[in-house]
């Protein structure tokens, strides 16, 4: 699958992170957009998800004001800092604080030098500060380091090549596995370990996030209905594409595309 135009991508980070109220007019700025590199900077007046987890490392600075953060059945607040490890099930709740978000496509093991380089431990998928003077200059450090390093790509080239194929074509799982051992020259077990372990996340739910990709061009590109879009993007019909909607990206399709911002 080609590559999404850049405001598709825009619509796409914006949607990760947003859970609006409709009744407002919440504004956001869209900072930085590399699809390539796979890093994504935005500001958002107010931020307010359900519960979800996506497979990219997100790093939330708060500007002004002070935001909460639901993780594994705990709530933390008054938090002006917070960087959310790829795949770790989370809630933001940012009422009358403005937020700086960068969310990073990590797939090699530079951003964790960078962590362990500067002493940033890890407690149940979460680093978190309520009190951090050092916070604007951690974020444009973290943010230039996306720009001048490849953080995206798997140091395993059979990933990487698994990957572009999964992107370029259109295929069901069951018909997309013996494609991809076929490619890269691995077992089923082998190469659903590998991806795993490079990725985070299965072959299988790497599928639905890139038909949550094509379906979010469809859904706010084109005005397609919902069950127009479910099938287009490869679900089996709207239930599952609304389910995997909101599992990966904390709000439902319709509350999406009422909310939709474009810059």
């Amino acid at each position: 699958m080609e590559h999404i135009h850049e405001i598709y991508v825009q619509l796409h980070i914006y949607l990760c992170c947003t859970q609006f109220d409709n009744t407002r007019n919440l504004p956001m700025k869209i900072n930085d957009f590399d699809i390539k590199k796979g890093i994504y900077s935005f500001e958002f007046d107010e931020l307010n998800t359900e519960s979800h987890s996506h497979p990219v490392v997100e790093i939330i600075n708060a500007i002004s004001g002070t935001f909460s953060l639901q993780t594994k059945g705990e709530i933390i607040e008054n938090l002006v800092f917070a960087i959310i490890d790829s795949n770790t099930k989370h809630k933001v709740i940012s009422n009358n604080c403005s937020v700086r978000i960068l969310m990073i496509e990590s797939h090699n093991a530079q951003l964790s030098k960078f962590f362990d380089n500067k002493e940033i431990l890890f407690q149940n998928g979460v680093f978190v500060k309520t009190n951090f003077t050092k916070k604007d200059t951690l974020f444009s450090e973290i943010k230039n380091l996306t720009r001048k390093n490849d953080l995206k790509t798997p140091t395993d080239e059979r990933i990487s090549e698994s990957i572009k194929f999964i992107e370029e074509n259109e295929l069901e799982y069951k018909n997309l596995i013996p494609e991809l051992t076929s490619k890269v020259f691995l077992s089923d077990s082998r190469l659903s370990h590998l991806f795993k372990e490079h990725i985070g996340i299965s072959i299988k739910k790497y599928l639905v996030w890139n038909r949550l990709r094509q379906a979010i061009h469809l859904y706010l590109s084109e005005n397609n209905n919902l069950a127009d879009v479910s099938l287009q993007s490869g679900f089996f019909d709207q239930a599952h594409l609304t389910n995997s909607f909101k599992n990966v990206l904390g709000v439902s399709p319709s509350k999406a595309y009422n909310s939709r911002i474009l810059q």
